[in-house]
């Protein structure tokens, strides 16, 4: 048994699915849905209303169009993109215990959660893909933190899906400062040439799912399709546990 099975374990011992909620803390039973109390599940902006037709945000009640104002404003290059909530206190909660707090437990939670996503969006579209990626961190910030949440993610994601799960395919080759407070076009700046593509056989003519835990101006995305399809991908879909909110850009 490795090191990292070991912590697994232990997490299920001091964590497990039907004590605690993962929002709040209150003690919950098996029957609540995804390891939330009744009111953090309520709570939530679950992305069941409309949605971005590029990105896959809800979109604001004084959006009257299909397509989010920040998609508006800037072209992406991945094809398609999902989530399955609004990025607000409570996600930001599950998300920071899932990077920050070595909660990798809750990233098999989320995994459901994705799942559960793509099964609707299925049932509506008939969407298909070929082999799930994850978004890969830099190799010293994964080793300073120990694991890369969306490989947590998507490897839970990938066994309910029972799609192929390649983490080795894209590398993060230049480690950048934190992405937050930056403004979309500081992000794609910096985050420019900072993907590499590894094993273009396994993408070449396939349609791709990247997952991620959180989607907000899609420079990271972009940055991972851009070399996944200059590699041979057919097509390039992205889907997150959280996306930002829908705002119009202040002048």
């Amino acid at each position: 048994m490795n090191f990292r099975m070991l912590k697994e374990q232990v997490l299920d011992l001091v964590y497990p699915d039907a004590l605690y909620c993962i929002c709040c803390g209150k003690v919950i039973d098996s029957t609540r849905p995804y390891r939330l109390c009744n009111e953090c599940r309520r709570e939530i902006r679950w992305a069941t209303g409309r949605t971005c037709r590029k990105c896959g945000k809800l979109l604001s009640e004084n959006n009257p169009g299909d397509i989010c104002f920040s998609c508006r404003e800037h072209a992406h290059i991945f094809d398609m993109g999902f989530t399955c909530c609004e990025y607000g206190q409570l996600p930001r909660s599950i998300v920071f215990a899932l990077k920050y707090h070595g909660r990798t437990d809750i990233g098999r939670t989320v995994g459901t959660v994705m799942h559960d996503r793509m099964e609707a969006l299925r049932r509506e579209t008939g969407l298909m893909y070929d082999l799930i990626l994850p978004v890969p961190m830099h190799p010293e910030k994964e080793r300073i933190r120990g694991y890369n949440q969306a490989s947590v993610i998507g490897k839970h994601f990938a066994r309910l899906e029972d799609m192929p799960f390649r983490p080795d395919v894209l590398l993060r080759s230049r480690n950048t400062a934190p992405l937050r407070g930056m403004t979309p076009e500081e992000r794609r700046q910096i985050l420019s040439g900072v993907m590499t593509l590894r094993n273009a056989e396994a993408i070449r003519n396939r349609d791709v799912l990247l997952i991620d835990d959180i989607y907000t101006t899609g420079a990271t995305v972009d940055g991972a399709a851009e070399v996944l399809l200059a590699g041979g991908a057919r097509q390039v879909y992205v889907l997150t546990f959280a996306a930002g909110a829908d705002v119009v850009k202040s002048e």
